[in-house]
């Protein structure tokens, strides 16, 4: 009997036995292959996570540059010393963005050590002359960007990044402090709303 028992339990334990070498192969190749699916992804990540550049020279009436490199989201304003930017995207046609025109120059001269102002035309066709008398007619005291395709390539880069499509509403006005991207206003808005945040700013700037 007792030699019976034993027959029977050596192959058993065997069995056992592989069973548990097999489970401990099987965790092995599983704890592997999750291992190489993690590298794959980080270098997959790492691969995507290349940021693009951008380039953009905004001219004035005066055939002045105003020049801006982009690099991993950092808006490099490289010829304007204040620490606020404010663009504001808009069309001489436009009823809204002509009533923002006395406040944003305001603005401009309130917080001229700290804010620069740049207006950038898009779908536009008035003339140079036009454009001038414009300019002085509505008092317009901040730079106005005239480099349309220009300007026209650069809100086609911002506005998806803002969650925009192309029929967003205009004005649009962006604020960037020391080149990073703050706040974006769609339509007119209240003066004393955009002078709010520029006061925010300048205490954080002073801290």
């Amino acid at each position: 009997m007792k030699n019976k028992f034993y027959l029977i339990l050596v192959p058993l334990i065997f069995i056992l036995s592989a069973c548990e070498d097999k489970q401990q192969n099987n965790e092995k190749f599983t704890s592997d292959t999750q291992l190489t699916k993690i590298v794959i992804e980080e270098t997959s990540f790492s691969s995507k996570a290349t940021a693009k550049e951008y380039h953009y020279e905004f001219k004035n009436l005066k055939g002045q540059l105003s020049i801006l490199d982009i690099k991993n989201d950092i808006y490099n304003f490289k010829n304007i010393k204040q620490s606020i930017v404010i663009v504001n995207i808009m069309s001489t046609w436009c009823p809204p963005c002509r009533g923002q025109i006395p406040h944003l120059s305001k603005l401009q001269q309130t917080f001229k050590e700290n804010l620069f102002i740049m207006s950038t035309l898009v779908h536009d066709d008035i003339e140079k002359e036009k454009l001038e008398k414009f300019i002085i007619a509505q008092k317009v005291l901040y730079y106005v960007s005239v480099s349309q395709s220009e300007n026209l390539k650069f809100v086609d880069m911002l506005t998806p990044k803002l969650g925009l499509n192309k029929d967003f509403p205009m004005p649009l006005t962006v604020v960037f402090v020391r080149g990073k991207y703050f706040t974006h206003y769609e339509g007119m808005i209240p003066e004393e709303m955009i002078e709010s945040d520029i006061k925010q700013l300048l205490e954080k700037i002073k801290k």
